[in-house]
């Protein structure tokens, strides 16, 4: 088969599933919005909406809450690449929410292309990325804030094409589009490519590890220069959360039919994954739960290793899909997107928090105000402050229609300003 006829056979999408696909962006990007306008979106959105807006403004990435530009933080110069005209054209968190639906949706494109490419037909392949759309991990990436992450499934899916292909050029732009989202990325493409280089294709697999270790010492050498230390969790060996774990890779392989169980000696490949999520001492929640950002370099993986299954075993598409609407009916605590739940009214208080966004002026949110922070982070000099002292209000309920009611100085609007 010719590239010609290959570029055609990855991209023969059923209309049923492109249905699907735009119907799936349409509906997380209005329950985003409505989180967003419910005062209830996550810092995240509003850390890259602030620094992406700084760095078209000034030059830095700087933003409040790391109180430092945050490519000093983290390694993600991809994420800029893209948001910083899009957010220089539309200074808005909608800009930001719009990106991340539309990348992650991308990506069940993505995977259905790499099915193609394994052999998998058309009606299984567009089976295989439905059920990664509506399973609660993507539901979650998606409800959730804003991360470089999101774009992964696309990126991570293509790359899978171009070793597939055995494309060499391919596979270096996007292995360094991939290297762009975070330097996690370094760790794993650096043991990908030095397994592929001894066991799948040399060329390709040395491509990955030179990338993979230029990047890495390149950002670490700069920002150790220039006095930082990147951000990471602590590691050890110690491991107590075994039956947390365990219901994580349930949740996780459901959706996926179990299919990666069948790849046998080539689980190897998923060691430093399953490394980063179950091996963390320092953080109060674990990296490993259902639709956090954390966990979507190992579920892309996997996603990888069902499609490479499927083609040899047809009924698992058909297991995913089935496992997949199962999860997302009864085990989707990730989203609002469940039974019990429903969308929220929009805040009182949005206008308020919107109209700190248009300016340019100072002012303090306190930590429990944080959704309306990130709607009003646009202003380079809105701030959040008291993070991880103890709060002076009771949390709204995650899924109960209750407005935040906070009576910080922001609320009154852009009259003269009292400290908090």
């Amino acid at each position: 088969m010719n590239a010609i006829a290959k570029t055609r056979v990855i991209r023969d999408f059923p209309t049923w599933f492109v249905v699907f696909g735009a119907l799936y962006a349409l509906v997380y990007l209005y329950l985003d919005l409505n989180a967003l306008y419910a005062l209830r979106a996550n810092q995240n959105t509003g850390l890259f909406l602030q620094s992406a807006l700084n760095l078209a403004h000034t030059g830095s990435t700087f933003d409040q809450p790391d109180g430092k530009p945050h490519l000093l933080v983290h390694d993600q110069w991809l994420v800029y690449a893209i948001l910083t005209p899009l957010t220089a054209i539309w200074a808005r968190p909608e800009t930001v929410i719009t990106v991340q639906v539309l990348a992650l949706t991308a990506g069940a494109f993505a995977l259905f292309a790499f099915a193609r490419t394994c052999g998998v037909t058309r009606t299984n392949a567009g089976l295989l990325a439905s059920a990664f759309l509506i399973a609660p991990s993507m539901q979650g990436w998606t409800y959730d804030g804003f991360v470089g992450e999101d774009f992964l499934p696309v990126l991570g899916f293509s790359l899978a094409i171009a070793l597939r292909t055995r494309s060499l050029a391919w596979t270096i732009v996007l292995a360094q589009l991939v290297l762009g989202v975070k330097e996690d990325e370094v760790w794993f493409l650096a043991w990908l490519g030095a397994l592929g280089a001894v066991f799948y294709d040399r060329k390709l697999g040395l491509a990955m590890l030179g990338l993979a270790l230029l990047n890495g010492g390149a950002y670490y050498a700069i920002a150790t220069h220039l006095g930082y230390t990147p951000e990471h969790p602590r590691y050890g060996l110690a491991d107590r959360e075994w039956f947390g774990q365990a219901t994580f890779l349930l949740e996780m392989l459901v959706p996926l039919a179990f299919a990666p169980l069948r790849l046998g000696p080539k689980l190897i490949c998923a060691l430093p994954f399953l490394a980063e999520l179950f091996l963390a001492q320092d953080r109060s929640y674990p990296l490993y739960h259902v639709g956090s950002y954390y966990t979507i370099p190992l579920i892309v993986l996997a996603a990888i290793g069902t499609a490479v299954v499927a083609s040899d075993r047809r009924r698992i598409a058909g297991y995913a899909f089935g496992g997949a609407c199962a999860m997302a009916l009864l085990f989707n605590n990730a989203s609002v997107l469940h039974f019990g739940r429903a969308p929220f009214h929009a805040d009182p208080q949005y206008a308020a928090a919107s109209a700190w966004g248009e300016s340019t002026r100072a002012i303090a949110f306190p930590c429990e105000d944080v959704g309306a922070w990130t709607v009003a982070a646009a202003d380079p000099n809105a701030t959040l402050v008291g993070c991880g002292e103890p709060s002076t209000r009771a949390p709204r309920h995650a899924w109960k229609d209750e407005a935040l009611d906070s009576h910080a100085p922001w609320t009154l609007g852009l009259g003269p300003i009292a400290s908090p």
